[in-house]
This record gives structure tokens, C-alpha cells and sequence, in this order.
């Protein structure tokens, strides 16, 4: 036993591997907790996103219509 040679007991090794197997579901769990996350937070810019183009093209109608109907105002037509 010279040399640094380190010897385990099985109760020890069985410790040590359930420890193990404990810190790696709460990682993978943590994962699968931060991909849920990550995706909702992605479905939440894409709703926003849609929203500001139907937004858009809503003001954009807006406008053309005020600047057809100013135009036609500044030609006589109306």
C-alpha cells in the first residue's frame, strides 16, 4: 500500500456512485428545465415579432391611405 495508492471500501464506492448518479439527474434535470425555458423564450419573440408586423402593416395602410387621400385633396379630385 506505498506510493499513494488510495483503496475504497464497497460501502464507500457504493456512496460515492450514488452521489455521482444524484449530481448527474440534477444536471440533466436542470437541462431539460433550462431547454423548456429556453423555448418558451423563444415562442415569446416569435409572438412578438408577429405582432409588430401586423402592426406595421396596419400604421403602413394608415399612412398610404392618409397620403392617397392628401394627394387627391391637393390635386381637386376630392
Amino acid at each position: 500500500m506505498g506510493g499513494g495508492e488510495f483503496v475504497m471500501k464497497d460501502f464507500e464506492k457504493e456512496e460515492l456512485l450514488i452521489r455521482m448518479d444524484e449530481r448527474v439527474k440534477t444536471i440533466f434535470n436542470r437541462m431539460h428545465d433550462f431547454d423548456r425555458l429556453f423555448t418558451n423564450h423563444l415562442h415569446h419573440h416569435e409572438m412578438w415579432e408577429n405582432d409588430i408586423r401586423k402592426q406595421m402593416r396596419w400604421w403602413v395602410a394608415v399612412a398610404l391611405t392618409a397620403a392617397t387621400g392628401s394627394g387627391a385633396m391637393m390635386m381637386g379630385v376630392i
